[in-house]
């Protein structure tokens, strides 16, 4: 009976850790114009990283273009043959 409220316990955190990131995730949302800064492993290097800022809005923006890149590449994979 102890495991099962300590697992109730788990999963109830869990949860609750779930909606504070989505709490933070939807502010992000809300404002286009705030800087955003991620770090991004550099391309033959298992330790350089580089740090990037940009708006809420330009990420947006990078994503998409990246999803369209994708979904071209996808699409025209068995055309070429």
């Amino acid at each position: 009976m102890r495991y099962v409220g300590l697992g109730l316990a788990a999963v109830a955190m869990l949860l609750a850790s779930g909606a504070v990131a989505r709490e933070r995730k939807s502010a992000a949302v809300t404002d286009p114009d705030k800087i955003i800064c991620r770090s991004e492993e550099n391309t033959g290097s298992r330790l350089s990283k580089t740090k990037r800022c940009m708006s809420a809005r330009d990420w947006a923006a990078e994503k998409a273009a990246n999803q369209q890149d994708i979904e071209r590449v996808q699409a025209n994979r068995y055309k070429n043959n």
